[in-house]
Protein backbone atom coordinates (compact mmCIF):
# COMPACT_ATOMS: atom_id res chain seq x y z
CA UNK A 1 0.00 0.00 0.00
CA UNK A 2 1.71 3.15 -0.73
CA UNK A 3 0.96 6.11 1.83
CA UNK A 4 0.04 9.61 0.86
CA UNK A 5 2.98 10.77 3.25
CA UNK A 6 5.60 9.00 1.90
CA UNK A 7 4.91 10.11 -1.66
CA UNK A 8 5.21 13.68 -0.48
CA UNK A 9 8.80 12.91 1.67
CA UNK A 10 10.37 11.12 -1.20
CA UNK A 11 8.89 13.86 -3.69
CA UNK A 12 10.26 16.51 -1.72
CA UNK A 13 13.62 14.50 -0.84
CA UNK A 14 14.23 13.40 -4.58
CA UNK A 15 13.84 17.09 -6.06
CA UNK A 16 16.36 18.23 -3.60
CA UNK A 17 18.76 15.29 -4.25
CA UNK A 18 18.46 16.43 -8.28
CA UNK A 19 18.65 20.08 -7.42
CA UNK A 20 22.16 19.45 -5.41
CA UNK A 21 23.46 17.25 -7.92
CA UNK A 22 22.91 19.16 -11.20
CA UNK A 23 23.01 23.59 -11.11
CA UNK A 24 21.14 23.24 -14.27
CA UNK A 25 17.79 21.55 -12.87
CA UNK A 26 18.64 23.83 -9.70
CA UNK A 27 18.54 26.80 -12.32
CA UNK A 28 15.60 25.01 -13.78
CA UNK A 29 13.48 25.17 -10.55
CA UNK A 30 14.29 28.39 -9.85
CA UNK A 31 13.05 29.96 -13.17
CA UNK A 32 9.62 27.45 -12.83
CA UNK A 33 9.56 28.79 -9.15
CA UNK A 34 9.58 32.25 -10.25
CA UNK A 35 6.70 32.15 -12.99
CA UNK A 36 4.07 30.24 -10.38
CA UNK A 37 3.39 27.49 -8.25
CA UNK A 38 5.08 24.16 -9.61
CA UNK A 39 2.89 21.31 -9.57
CA UNK A 40 4.10 17.49 -10.26
CA UNK A 41 2.14 14.88 -11.74
CA UNK A 42 1.75 11.81 -12.53
CA UNK A 43 4.38 8.99 -13.22
CA UNK A 44 7.02 10.79 -11.75
CA UNK A 45 5.07 11.30 -8.38
CA UNK A 46 5.22 7.42 -8.47
CA UNK A 47 9.01 6.81 -9.02
CA UNK A 48 9.79 8.75 -6.44
CA UNK A 49 7.39 7.45 -4.12
CA UNK A 50 9.50 3.91 -4.49
CA UNK A 51 12.80 6.17 -4.26
CA UNK A 52 13.31 5.62 -8.49
CA UNK A 53 14.63 8.56 -10.23
CA UNK A 54 12.35 8.96 -13.21
CA UNK A 55 13.09 9.37 -16.90
CA UNK A 56 10.71 12.17 -17.12
CA UNK A 57 9.08 14.52 -14.69
CA UNK A 58 5.79 16.21 -15.48
CA UNK A 59 4.98 19.82 -14.64
CA UNK A 60 2.26 22.29 -14.16
CA UNK A 61 3.00 25.69 -13.61
CA UNK A 62 0.09 27.44 -11.65
CA UNK A 63 -1.49 30.58 -12.52
CA UNK A 64 1.01 31.09 -15.30
CA UNK A 65 0.35 32.07 -18.60
CA UNK A 66 2.32 30.24 -21.71
CA UNK A 67 3.99 33.91 -22.31
CA UNK A 68 5.14 33.85 -18.99
CA UNK A 69 6.82 30.54 -19.15
CA UNK A 70 8.32 31.32 -22.52
CA UNK A 71 10.19 34.21 -20.95
CA UNK A 72 11.22 32.25 -17.49
CA UNK A 73 12.47 29.69 -19.71
CA UNK A 74 14.27 31.45 -22.81
CA UNK A 75 17.96 30.50 -21.84
CA UNK A 76 17.20 27.21 -21.58
CA UNK A 77 17.14 24.87 -24.84
CA UNK A 78 13.27 23.82 -25.41
CA UNK A 79 10.79 22.70 -27.86
CA UNK A 80 7.21 22.73 -28.29
CA UNK A 81 4.74 20.48 -28.99
CA UNK A 82 1.38 20.94 -30.58
CA UNK A 83 -0.35 21.27 -27.49
CA UNK A 84 1.56 23.76 -25.80
CA UNK A 85 3.72 22.17 -23.68
CA UNK A 86 7.38 22.51 -22.99
CA UNK A 87 9.89 19.43 -23.43
CA UNK A 88 13.42 20.13 -21.68
CA UNK A 89 16.22 17.71 -21.47
CA UNK A 90 18.53 18.64 -18.72
CA UNK A 91 21.27 15.59 -17.56
CA UNK A 92 19.10 13.16 -18.95
CA UNK A 93 15.66 13.64 -17.53
CA UNK A 94 13.01 15.09 -19.53
CA UNK A 95 10.93 17.59 -18.43
CA UNK A 96 7.42 18.09 -20.10
CA UNK A 97 6.47 21.52 -18.57
CA UNK A 98 2.94 23.31 -18.93
CA UNK A 99 1.13 26.46 -18.31
CA UNK A 100 -1.80 25.18 -16.00
CA UNK A 101 -4.39 26.85 -18.77
CA UNK A 102 -2.74 24.63 -21.51
CA UNK A 103 -4.42 21.56 -19.76
CA UNK A 104 -6.30 20.03 -22.12
CA UNK A 105 -9.24 19.22 -19.92
CA UNK A 106 -9.34 23.24 -18.43
CA UNK A 107 -9.53 24.03 -22.29
CA UNK A 108 -11.95 22.08 -23.13
CA UNK A 109 -14.31 23.46 -20.19
CA UNK A 110 -14.74 20.25 -18.26
CA UNK A 111 -13.02 21.84 -15.07
CA UNK A 112 -12.00 24.94 -13.82
CA UNK A 113 -8.48 25.21 -13.85
CA UNK A 114 -7.28 24.69 -10.23
CA UNK A 115 -4.98 22.61 -8.73
CA UNK A 116 -7.64 20.28 -6.94
CA UNK A 117 -8.95 20.08 -10.45
CA UNK A 118 -5.72 18.13 -12.14
CA UNK A 119 -6.01 15.19 -10.70
CA UNK A 120 -10.09 15.02 -11.79
CA UNK A 121 -8.89 16.34 -15.34
CA UNK A 122 -6.63 12.62 -15.71
CA UNK A 123 -7.37 10.66 -18.44
CA UNK A 124 -6.84 7.44 -15.86
CA UNK A 125 -7.06 6.94 -12.18
CA UNK A 126 -3.24 5.67 -12.34
CA UNK A 127 -2.54 9.06 -13.35
CA UNK A 128 -4.61 11.10 -10.68
CA UNK A 129 -1.74 12.39 -8.54
CA UNK A 130 -0.68 16.42 -8.11
CA UNK A 131 1.92 17.75 -6.30
CA UNK A 132 2.20 21.38 -5.35
CA UNK A 133 6.02 21.13 -4.18
CA UNK A 134 6.01 25.19 -3.72
CA UNK A 135 2.93 24.33 -0.95
CA UNK A 136 3.51 20.50 0.05
CA UNK A 137 -0.31 20.14 -1.12
CA UNK A 138 -1.05 16.64 -2.17
CA UNK A 139 -3.75 15.29 -3.98
CA UNK A 140 -3.42 11.76 -4.79
CA UNK A 141 -6.75 10.13 -3.14
CA UNK A 142 -8.15 8.77 -6.19
CA UNK A 143 -4.22 7.35 -7.32
CA UNK A 144 -4.48 5.34 -3.85
CA UNK A 145 -7.79 4.04 -4.28
CA UNK A 146 -6.39 2.60 -7.48
CA UNK A 147 -3.73 0.92 -6.48
CA UNK A 148 -5.51 -0.10 -3.65
CA UNK A 149 -8.34 -1.82 -5.58
CA UNK A 150 -5.77 -2.96 -8.27
CA UNK A 151 -8.05 -1.36 -10.51
CA UNK A 152 -7.47 0.86 -13.46
CA UNK A 153 -10.36 2.80 -14.35
CA UNK A 154 -11.00 5.74 -16.50
CA UNK A 155 -11.54 9.65 -14.40
CA UNK A 156 -13.25 11.33 -16.71
CA UNK A 157 -16.78 11.23 -16.87
CA UNK A 158 -18.30 9.75 -19.47
CA UNK A 159 -19.74 12.67 -21.65
CA UNK A 160 -16.10 14.00 -21.78
CA UNK A 161 -14.53 10.97 -22.57
CA UNK A 162 -14.47 11.27 -26.40
CA UNK A 163 -12.96 14.38 -25.78
CA UNK A 164 -9.29 13.23 -25.14
CA UNK A 165 -7.28 14.02 -28.00
CA UNK A 166 -5.08 10.82 -28.08
CA UNK A 167 -7.15 7.72 -27.66
CA UNK A 168 -4.33 5.61 -29.21
CA UNK A 169 -2.36 6.90 -26.08
CA UNK A 170 -4.48 5.90 -23.48
CA UNK A 171 -5.11 2.71 -25.22
CA UNK A 172 -1.50 1.88 -25.16
CA UNK A 173 -0.95 2.79 -21.50
CA UNK A 174 -3.76 1.14 -20.22
CA UNK A 175 -1.81 -2.22 -21.84
CA UNK A 176 1.27 -0.57 -20.18
CA UNK A 177 -0.33 -0.14 -16.61
CA UNK A 178 -1.07 -3.53 -16.60
CA UNK A 179 1.62 -5.80 -17.57
CA UNK A 180 4.16 -3.13 -15.97
CA UNK A 181 2.06 -2.98 -12.90
CA UNK A 182 -0.68 -5.23 -12.93
CA UNK A 183 -3.77 -3.44 -12.13
CA UNK A 184 -6.83 -5.00 -14.21
CA UNK A 185 -9.21 -3.42 -16.54
CA UNK A 186 -12.43 -2.25 -15.42
CA UNK A 187 -15.46 -2.58 -17.25
CA UNK A 188 -15.47 1.22 -18.58
CA UNK A 189 -11.69 0.60 -19.58
CA UNK A 190 -12.34 -2.59 -21.32
CA UNK A 191 -15.48 -0.92 -22.95
CA UNK A 192 -12.96 1.89 -24.25
CA UNK A 193 -9.96 -0.12 -25.37
CA UNK A 194 -12.62 -2.64 -27.23
CA UNK A 195 -14.56 0.03 -29.33
CA UNK A 196 -11.57 1.89 -29.70
CA UNK A 197 -10.04 -1.28 -31.59
CA UNK A 198 -13.32 -2.28 -33.49
CA UNK A 199 -13.25 1.17 -34.93
CA UNK A 200 -9.67 2.00 -35.53
CA UNK A 201 -8.02 0.96 -38.45
CA UNK A 202 -4.63 -0.35 -38.24
CA UNK A 203 -4.62 -0.38 -34.75
CA UNK A 204 -1.29 -1.97 -34.02
CA UNK A 205 0.31 0.54 -36.73
CA UNK A 206 -0.93 3.20 -34.42
CA UNK A 207 0.44 1.73 -30.78
CA UNK A 208 3.55 1.37 -32.32
CA UNK A 209 3.57 4.96 -33.53
CA UNK A 210 2.44 5.96 -29.90
CA UNK A 211 4.81 3.46 -27.97
CA UNK A 212 8.16 4.93 -29.60
CA UNK A 213 6.66 8.63 -29.16
CA UNK A 214 6.64 7.62 -25.62
CA UNK A 215 8.57 4.96 -24.73
CA UNK A 216 11.33 4.92 -27.74
CA UNK A 217 10.68 1.61 -28.69
CA UNK A 218 8.01 -0.85 -30.08
CA UNK A 219 6.48 -3.91 -27.90
CA UNK A 220 5.82 -7.09 -28.83
CA UNK A 221 2.20 -7.27 -30.09
CA UNK A 222 1.14 -9.83 -27.91
CA UNK A 223 1.46 -7.18 -25.12
CA UNK A 224 -2.18 -6.37 -26.27
CA UNK A 225 -4.09 -9.40 -25.63
CA UNK A 226 -7.15 -9.04 -25.42
CA UNK A 227 -9.90 -11.65 -25.08
CA UNK A 228 -12.48 -10.24 -22.81
CA UNK A 229 -15.29 -10.09 -25.81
Amino acid sequence: MIKEKLIAENTLKRIGILKDQSFKIFELFRCLSEAGDIIIVGGALRNFAFENVPRDIDIIIDDCSRDELDDKLKEFDYQKNRFGGYKIKVDNIEFDIWSIYDNWAFKEGIHSSTFSNISKSTFFNFDAIAFNISTSELDADTFVHAFDTNLLDITLEDDFVPLNPTPEVNVMRAFHIHNEWGLEFSDKVKDYVSEWFLNTSDPYDKLHEAELKHYGKVFDKERYKFNWY
